[in-house]
């Protein structure tokens, strides 16, 4: 008896199959910060992901959308939201251009590309990069064609055929190297040859702790910092809210070091395992 044999086929997924496919339509939304869906948030991460991204955070919704809300100086916000679909309808998001809008009445007509303050890069949007010149012609036409036309100022990192994968980092200043710390569990103390003081360091990484570590660090900022960050309620505001979304996601650490028993220097970190970040530190005079 001859046995039958079914071949299915691997690799892909539907998902990704559909993604990978090269659109036929483009729709561009341009949405405000509050009405960006979970939908949305979803389909964002996703082109994180196919973008290759190593590093994330800087472009990760729940950064960029607080430092919108909270670090927008006034400025109206937009995220245009590039869609493609596929001859089967389906619709892949491609890109996520964050924008400044002139004033309605004594503004030029020219939408600026926006990023939060604090970060550099060759780009502080996202665009896949396969698809940036269809990106941009999607992006500008639909400004020259709404009721109020609008240009766009040129894309960063040249033309846009040589647009790459997301990039952000910290200005200058306020991305330090990598520190050694001692997770909680494994606590000593650690007393150098010289006269330097022992310190306790504490990695806190626990979602339902983070709040008070963060608390914790912002009085320390406020004792050890020339500009406090609480000194500034909107940056204030940005920082409470984007530790508390990536803890949901246990994406975020806390180190605090303690000298007999007083926080003496502390540091804020976005990511887990080899894949974080120093986002903010400070440190008391004392500490060093």
């Amino acid at each position: 008896m001859a046995r039958r044999f079914t071949i299915i086929a691997g690799g892909l997924s539907n998902a990704q199959t559909r993604a990978d496919a090269r659109p036929r339509d483009w729709r561009v939304d341009l949405t405000p910060v509050e009405g960006v869906t979970p939908e949305t948030i979803a389909a964002w991460r996703a082109l994180l992901t196919r973008s290759g991204a190593q590093e994330p955070h800087f472009a990760d919704p729940d950064y960029i959308l607080p430092a919108a809300r909270h670090q927008a100086a006034g400025r109206d916000l937009v995220f245009a939201l590039v869609w493609g679909a596929q001859a089967h309808g389906a619709e892949t998001l491609h890109a996520v251009v964050p924008l400044a809008l002139p004033h309605p009445i004594w503004g030029a007509r020219r939408a600026a590309l926006w990023r939060p303050p604090g970060l550099a890069g060759p780009m502080t949007h996202l665009i896949e990069g396969r698809y940036a010149s269809e990106v941009e012609a999607a992006l500008r036409a639909n400004l020259a064609s709404a009721r109020r036309r609008l240009t766009l100022s040129d894309l960063p990192g040249g033309p846009a055929k040589n647009i790459g994968r997301p990039s952000l980092q910290l200005l200058p200043g306020r991305h330090a190297p990598p520190v050694r710390t001692i997770p909680a569990h494994n606590f000593v103390g650690i007393r150098a040859k010289t006269d330097r003081p022992a310190m306790e360091i504490e990695r806190i990484s626990e979602p339902v702790r983070i709040r008070d570590a963060v608390e914790a660090f912002l009085v320390l900022d406020a004792r050890a910092s020339r500009k406090p960050i609480v000194a500034d309620p909107a940056e204030a505001a940005m920082v409470r809210v984007v530790t508390r979304l990536f803890a949901r996601r246990r994406q975020v650490s806390v180190d605090l070091a303690r000298h007999r028993g007083e926080i003496v220097s502390g540091a804020l970190q976005l990511g887990a395992g080899d894949g974080s970040v120093i986002w903010r530190q400070a440190a008391l005079a004392s500490a060093g």
